[in-house]
């Protein structure tokens, strides 16, 4: 019945562009009103996947594949109609115009399509998520969005930094993000879930199934950040390393475990120092972790 009204409309709109001598774009223009509707329908989904999504706590990486899909989704419907709509010849000129036209584009993005398949390296690979703490090459920072195209970072100046994903294939990564049971397990420590993750009264129960999910599968989650200080060989090495420890015990409270030092590595004129320290929220690395770095760069000189 639908078809008949359709088909109804379009021989309408043919005896009203004869005089034109447009009726053979009669069924084109009838569609009009249909991809109208269809982007309208399009951005209602859309938004309601973002606030249901945003409601429930879904990570934001997974609301982004869920809309990518989503716009695939209408992108095959309105191209499915279109080539329905406009006869088989046409049809057949869209597809080889398509096919020319996508020839062209590999051709002069070929960089661009390098960031797409790196992209999709990254989506299913995972070597990192939105939310981590990552070092990747000279760009550090929090994760906000991972796209096919580029990563966005928050870096500690709280600006964004747009990385391509081609990049992120070829650059050396660090993801400081780690299973707190797997990584005291490994140096002989007590675990304890209550110490990382407080029972929080005003969690709804669905936040708290959530959360039981998520230590199921994934164990709790921290971030265990590391810095380097570079010092001269001319300065005493024991009380140096006095003053590091005293600054680790004066910071043993602030942090959820006391953080630590140990040398490193040095050269023909400098010693070098690892620090490390863990954080539940990756946002605290750019405020207590960056004043712990400040003064332990605050080393006496001799």
């Amino acid at each position: 019945m639908l078809q008949d009204i359709f088909f109804d409309f379009v021989n309408y709109l043919k005896t009203l562009l004869t005089p034109w001598g447009l009726q053979d774009y009669a069924g084109l223009i009838a569609l009009l009103p249909f991809y109208i509707f269809l982007y309208l329908l399009y951005l209602i989904a859309i938004r309601s996947i973002r606030v249901s999504f945003k409601k429930v706590g879904m990570p934001r990486e997974a609301t982004g594949g869920t809309i990518f899909g989503v716009r695939l989704f209408f992108f095959s419907v309105a191209l499915l109609v279109l080539l329905t709509t406009v006869g088989e010849s046409i049809a057949q000129y869209i597809v080889a115009g398509g096919a020319l036209i996508g020839t062209a584009i590999g051709l002069a993005f070929s960089k661009a399509l390098s960031n797409i398949v790196s992209g999709l390296y990254v989506l299913v690979a995972r070597p990192f998520r939105v939310g981590d703490y990552i070092r990747l090459g000279e760009t550090e920072g929090i994760v906000l969005e991972i796209t096919l195209n580029y990563t966005r970072v928050l870096r500690t100046d709280h600006t964004r930094q747009f990385v391509p994903n081609s990049t992120t294939i070829d650059s050396r990564l660090t993801n400081f993000r780690v299973r707190i049971d797997d990584y005291l397990d490994e140096r002989g420590m007590s675990y304890k879930h209550e110490i990382f993750d407080p029972d929080d009264d005003e969690d709804s129960r669905f936040r708290d199934i959530v959360e039981k999910l998520t230590l199921l599968t994934r164990g709790d989650e921290v971030y265990r950040y590391t810095f380097d200080i570079e010092v001269e060989r001319t300065c005493s090495q024991p009380k140096l390393e006095e003053f590091f420890s005293s600054l680790c015990t004066k910071w043993s409270e602030v942090f959820i475990l006391p953080p630590e030092y140990f040398f490193w590595s040095s050269t023909a004129t400098t010693m070098i120092y690892r620090f490390a320290f863990i954080v539940i929220d990756p946002k605290e690395i750019f405020n207590e972790g960056q004043q712990f770095k400040t003064e332990a760069a605050g080393y006496p000189a001799n």
